[in-house]
C-alpha cells in the first residue's frame, strides 16, 4: 500500500519528477499492485498541459480470457459521472433553460419537500438535505434489477431529509440523479441521448456514454471484487439505479480529454467553469470543499486539486487536476477498492516534488500486544471488535470478516493492513486498554471522514 491521509513519518523534500524518470517510477508501482493478486487491471493516464506523459494499461481487464488492460478499455467511472452532469446542467443554464435557483419543484410538483425550498444549487453541491440513494437500508436484492426513472423517482422522495437545504454538506448521490431526471424533463431528451449530443460527440470522446451491461461494448473490462483475498465477479448493480450519480463509463483518454476540454472553456463559458471549482458556502458562511460535481480542496502539502473519485461494485476510478501545475492524473481499475485513489496521489506526488511519507509498521513483543488484546463495543456498523493476538502480530475480527492485522505506529496507533485510510487509537489506563476511538476516510466518492468510539467490554 502507498500512503495514508494521516501520516505518521517524516520525509525529506524531493525534485518533481517528470519524463522517463516518472514512467518508470509509475511502471514500478502498477507491478507492486498487481503483484499480491488483490487487483485484476488498470489503465493510467498522466498529463501536464498539452504534453502528453503517459496512457497506458496493466494487468488484465478480463480475468477469465486472460484480456489485458489498454489506454483504451473502457469502465465504469462511478460518481466522476456527476461533473459531467454538473456540466449539462450549466449548458442548460447557459442557454436560459434551467436556472440554478429554480426549485426543484418546479420539475417535480409533487416532490414532498416538507416545506424545504430545494434548488438545483443545492443539489449541485451536496447541500439538499436529499437523502443518498441508495443507502444502507435499500434491499440489496433490488439493485441488479432495472428500474424506471418514476420508480427511482418514488424510492428516493419516500426518504425523509437529512437536514434543511443549505445547512449543511452531505453526499448525495439521490441529489445527482434527480439532476439527470431535470436535464431529461427539460431537454425532451434521455440523460444519454444529452450527454451524447452536447458533451460526447463534440468533443471526441469516443468511447465515453451511459453504461449498458446489454450493449456490445468493445474494450469493456468486467468488474471485479475481493473477497476473502480472492478475486471474485462482482455482484451486478443496473447503472439505472444509478443515472447522473454513477451511471458512466470512460477511458483514461477520454478522461484526460474531457479535464483538458473543461478547463479551457471549450465545454461552458468561463464563469460556469468557474462556478464548477468554486467551494460552495452554506448559510452560516462556511465553506465546503465541493463546487458542482467536483471536489475542490488543497491537498499533497496544500496543492490545491479539482478532482473526484468514483466507486461501484466492481471499479474504482480516480481523476485529479492540479491547476498550479496544469497536471492532470487520471486512474482507473476494473477492482473495487482504493487503490486508484493512491496510485493517483502517489502520482501526482512524484510530478509534483511531494515526498511520499509511509506508514510505519513496528514489531512490539507480546506483553506489550497483550495490552490491547480484547472485545471492543463500538457505534455504526461493525459494532462488536474483537481484537486477537498471533504470535507478535495484532488483528481485528469482525462477525462474517476475514481477521484485519493491525501495524503498529507507536502510541498506541495502529493502521488496518486494508486501509490506509483508518486509524485505530487505543486508550490505555493502568497498563490496559478501556477503549479505542476510530478515524476513517471514504477515499472514492466523499473523501469525507468519521469518528467512531468504542469501550471494551471484556
Amino acid at each position: 500500500m502507498l500512503t495514508a491521509f494521516w501520516l505518521v513519518s517524516e520525509a525529506e523534500s524531493q525534485e518533481p519528477l517528470w519524463g522517463g524518470g516518472l514512467v518508470s517510477k509509475i511502471d514500478s508501482l502498477a507491478a507492486a499492485n498487481l503483484a499480491d493478486g488483490r487487483v485484476s487491471g488498470f489503465s493510467i493516464g498522466v498529463k501536464k498541459g498539452d504534453d502528453l506523459l503517459l496512457a497506458q494499461g496493466y494487468g488484465l481487464a478480463d480475468l477469465d480470457n486472460q484480456v489485458p488492460a489498454g489506454p483504451h478499455t473502457v469502465y465504469g467511472i462511478g460518481s466522476i459521472t456527476k461533473q459531467f452532469t454538473a456540466a449539462a446542467i450549466l449548458l442548460l443554464a447557459d442557454k436560459g433553460v434551467v436556472s440554478l435557483d429554480d426549485p426543484l419543484t418546479k420539475f417535480f410538483p409533487d416532490y414532498p419537500t416538507h416545506g424545504y425550498y430545494v434548488t438545483i444549487r443545492h443539489l449541485l453541491t451536496h447541500t439538499s438535505g436529499v437523502r443518498s440513494y441508495p443507502s444502507d437500508d435499500t434491499p440489496s436484492e433490488t439493485l441488479p434489477l432495472d428500474i424506471s426513472d418514476l420508480e427511482l423517482l418514488a424510492r428516493i422522495d419516500a426518504e425523509p431529509f437529512d437536514f434543511a437545504p443549505g445547512q449543511s454538506f452531505r453526499y448525495s448521490n439521490a441529489g445527482f440523479v434527480l439532476l439527470g431526471m431535470i436535464v431529461e424533463a427539460v431537454s425532451g431528451q434521455t440523460y444519454a441521448e444529452y450527454l451524447q449530443e452536447h458533451i460526447f460527440e463534440p468533443l471526441g470522446l469516443t468511447r465515453s456514454s451511459v453504461c449498458d451491461a446489454r450493449r456490445i461494448t468493445p474494450g469493456r473490462a468486467r468488474g471485479y471484487a475481493l473477497e476473502g483475498g480472492t478475486l471474485l465477479h462482482a455482484a451486478r448493480v443496473s447503472t439505472t439505479h444509478m443515472g447522473g450519480a454513477g451511471a458512466l463509463c470512460s477511458t483514461v483518454f477520454d478522461l484526460l480529454s474531457w479535464t483538458s476540454a473543461l478547463k479551457s472553456g471549450r465545454v461552458m463559458t468561463k464563469s460556469g467553469y468557474e462556478a464548477m471549482v468554486t467551494p460552495a458556502v452554506l448559510a452560516d458562511g462556511t465553506e465546503v470543499p465541493y463546487g458542482f460535481g467536483l471536489r475542490v480542496r488543497a491537498r499533497l502539502e496544500g496543492r490545491l486539486s479539482v478532482a473526484h473519485g468514483g466507486g461501484v461494485p466492481g471499479f474504482s476510478s480516480q481523476l485529479d487536476h492540479f491547476p498550479e501545475a496544469d497536471l492532470t492524473v487520471a486512474v482507473i481499475s476494473n477492482t473495487y477498492g482504493d487503490h486508484a485513489r493512491l496510485t493517483a496521489d502517489a502520482i501526482a506526488s512524484w510530478a509534483l516534488g511531494i515526498a511520499m511519507p509511509t506508514l510505519l509498521d513496528e514489531q512490539r513483543s507480546v506483553d506489550e500486544l497483550e495490552v490491547y488484546v480484547g472485545t471492543y463495543r463500538l457505534s455504526g456498523p461493525d459494532r462488536e471488535w474483537r481484537v486477537v493476538r498471533q504470535g507478535t502480530w495484532l488483528f481485528r475480527e469482525v462477525d462474517d470478516g476475514e481477521p484485519i492485522r493491525l501495524r503498529s505506529q507507536g502510541n498506541h496507533v495502529f493502521a488496518p493492513q486494508n486501509s490506509d485510510f483508518a486509524q485505530i487509537t487505543f486508550r490505555v489506563e493502568g497498563g490496559s486498554a478501556t477503549g479505542l476511538s476510530v478515524h476513517e476516510c471514504v477515499p472514492m466518492d466523499q473523501g469525507t471522514c468519521r469518528d467512531r468510539e468504542g469501550s471494551r467490554v471484556r
